[in-house]
């Protein structure tokens, strides 16, 4: 889709939206605030300042549901194309589980991180099934990653593979990696710069392994995956289409042993239920 059809088609998108609105306003939501054209020249200015008039709370939400319904329809265009299945890396006649062995010793042998190659013990490529429908990702590895070299084997590890069996499947049958492949020091957030560096090894491998669900694991891969400065808590719980697959952003292991409360392990346990019914449509 082109920029023209895009704007066109999130133009409809508003329309719609704005219909919406003014069958609300005839319905009795007389507060709620069409927008109107601006006026052709300028007026004059009041008096005196107005006095300060707090927005009446149905044209707040209104106004939010129209933002909100906006963003998401931008969202979805901005990632509904699809991987090159046709991946290089597959273009030679490897296969999958030699393709991602290439991929995994040039991480091994990467130094476009300066700070992450003089600190790092071993890289974490990540691991799995080749043939995983399903993938996490997380931010980076931690201690416990870096030195045994496989992503999620800390204590945040252990609480993954209970969120992966609570939906009735095992580690083995999944793929688990990071934003970035080498620890950052003292488990500070990737950079910028250190994820856009990492980016071309994570895309090569989803495109080797062409999952249906993508689980973003917490705030910083879900902000790299989705290119966006939203907060975990506001984009969990829904599907957001991602190069062909659904990705489903949801809390980290981590913040969730840092927040062991029901309504945290509520909320974990509702997105998963959402992977697993996605997983079984097809």
């Amino acid at each position: 889709m082109n920029e023209s059809d895009a704007r066109a088609e999130l133009g409809a998108v508003a329309g719609s939206l704005r219909l919406r609105l003014q069958d609300a306003h005839r319905a009795g939501l007389a507060a709620v605030n069409l927008p109107r054209a601006p006026a052709s020249r300028p007026q004059p200015a009041p008096a005196g300042p107005p006095a300060p008039v707090e927005p009446p709370r149905a044209e707040r939400r209104a106004a939010e549901a129209v933002k909100e319904e906006l963003r998401v329809a931008a969202d979805q265009r901005l990632f509904q194309g699809g991987f090159d299945f046709g991946a290089p890396d597959l273009k030679d006649g490897a296969t999958r589980e030699e393709a991602l062995a290439r991929i995994a010793s040039e991480v091994a042998a990467c130094e476009r991180c300066p700070e992450l190659l003089a600190n790092r013990t071993l890289t974490v490529p990540g691991q799995g099934s080749v043939r995983a429908r399903l993938v996490f990702i997380g931010e980076g590895p931690g201690e416990e990653e870096d030195r045994q070299g496989l992503a999620f084997v800390g204590r945040a590890g252990v609480l993954l593979t209970k969120m992966i069996e609570s939906i009735g499947m095992t580690r083995d049958q999944v793929f688990i990696a990071n934003i970035v492949k080498c620890r950052p020091p003292g488990n500070r957030n990737p950079s910028p710069a250190e994820a856009a560096n990492c980016r071309p090894y994570l895309m090569r491998q989803l495109e080797i392994l062409r999952p249906k669900v993508i689980v973003a694991l917490g705030s910083v891969a879900t902000r790299n995956l989705l290119e966006t400065h939203e907060g975990i808590s506001r984009l969990r719980g829904r599907f957001y289409p991602y190069h062909g697959a659904q990705l489903m952003p949801t809390f980290h292991p981590a913040y969730v042993l840092r927040n062991y409360t029901p309504d945290t392990r509520r909320k974990v346990y509702e997105d998963l239920l959402m992977v697993k019914a996605e997983l079984e449509r097809t």
